[in-house]
């Protein structure tokens, strides 16, 4: 939680106050579809991840085709900061074209009931790249360079490697191993055994034949 307040203080420096409404870019809501426009503004969560190219032959878990390397944490309190500081400050985005090359480092998935945005975001080559529903569209960054390049180097800093969730099968939609317990199951199971104990079938007991005469189909004793 500190680091994202961290977060949040560095966003800040940009930013006056806060407006009572959300209200996203002219230039950038006319370029996106409309729930993904909602997803952003209206989102119940918002996931941070690590994210790369993927390298030729890359079979590991994706994110909108870039590779999955790591989870860098929830936003919380802060999310309106960063929604304000990103997508409702038109003096933070450049309407003039840039030549400069993205460099996949941090995304953050806003999440509003079973649909998402994501947010890519690039310090090297300052930027915003949406992604939804296939459409994905890259927003010149570059007035907001140095809060970038701060809020990218605390998420990388504090990353932990990602884990399916479906390996976990706990209630933890980041796929992230949470506590030494979780780490121990996980170094156990190798992806071969069941995590939970209870997944285990029991082995089934041996019953000694009942005494007497047996009744049934094709179970017929002899009198004695």
């Amino acid at each position: 939680m500190r680091r994202f307040m961290l977060c949040a203080g560095v966003m800040m420096l940009g930013i006056s106050a806060l407006s009572a409404k959300a209200e996203m870019i002219s230039y950038i809501e006319e370029s996106l579809p409309a729930a993904a426009v909602n997803n952003i503004l209206d989102s119940e969560k918002v996931f941070c991840y690590t994210v790369e190219w993927a390298r030729s032959g890359y079979t590991g878990y994706t994110l909108d085709t870039l590779a999955l390397t790591g989870y860098c944490g929830q936003l919380k309190e802060e999310k309106s900061i960063f929604v304000k500081e990103f997508f409702e400050t038109s003096a933070n985005i450049s309407e003039a074209t840039s030549s400069c090359k993205v460099s996949p480092k941090v995304m953050l998935r806003f999440i509003r009931g079973v649909d998402a945005t994501d947010v890519l975001i690039s310090d090297s080559c300052p930027s915003l790249t949406i992604f939804y529903g296939g459409v994905r569209k890259t927003f010149n960054a570059a007035p907001m360079k140095k809060s970038l390049e701060g809020v990218v180097s605390l998420f990388s800093e504090g990353r932990v490697d990602f884990v399916s969730p479906a390996l976990l099968d706990e209630l933890m939609p980041s796929g992230v191993v949470l506590n030494d317990e979780q780490r121990a199951l996980l170094s156990q199971n190798k992806s071969t055994q069941p995590v939970r104990k209870w997944e285990q079938q029991k082995q089934p007991q041996s019953v000694e034949p009942a005494q007497g005469k047996v009744k049934g189909w094709n179970r017929l004793k002899d009198k004695e």
